[in-house]
């Protein structure tokens, strides 16, 4: 390591944080394709499909949480960042407001109607839609997911 090697802003590594604890290793929190009767020719997309799922989840918790004039204005932005990185290396070509309006629309969709949104998302990857308690299984987990990020991120913002 050089002298003169810099480390980054607290605010990209504050946003790390919150996308390693709370977005990237979420194998215990999920609902597996398995669980969701997806067949096994679809799992790979389902596992990047609910990654991005979780990154406009943990978005929109933080936006949430970031009021303006507090530290958390300066973390959003260097999540965003990141996320535009991930987004990216994935082959998804998207700017920071993009993705912002991305996830509020179908964070927004989600909350006010989880049903039909889990229909929709789910569409590609289960024929049988028929199956409705797997579909509000989805839902309720989604909405969980949201519940549990803004309550992570509320509690353990910086004051």
């Amino acid at each position: 390591m050089s002298w003169f090697s810099k480390k980054p802003p607290w605010e990209m590594n504050y946003a790390e944080n919150i996308y390693n604890g709370l977005v990237a290793h979420n194998d215990f929190g999920d609902l597996t394709a398995l669980m969701l009767r997806i067949p096994t020719a679809a799992h790979r997309a389902y596992q990047d499909k609910i990654l991005l799922q979780r990154e406009m989840i943990c978005f929109v918790a933080l936006m949430r949480a970031a009021k303006p004039g507090t530290q958390l204005q300066s973390v959003l932005l260097a999540f965003g960042d990141l996320l535009v990185n991930k987004i990216s290396a994935r082959g998804i070509q998207m700017n920071r407001d993009q993705v912002a309006e991305h996830a509020l629309q179908d964070i927004e969709k989600m909350i006010s109607d989880p049903l039909p949104w889990a229909q929709d998302w789910l569409i590609e990857f289960r024929g049988d839609l028929n199956d409705d308690n797997m579909v509000a299984l989805f839902a309720d987990h989604c909405l969980r997911l949201y519940e549990a990020y803004n309550h992570g991120i509320e509690t353990t913002k910086p004051k």
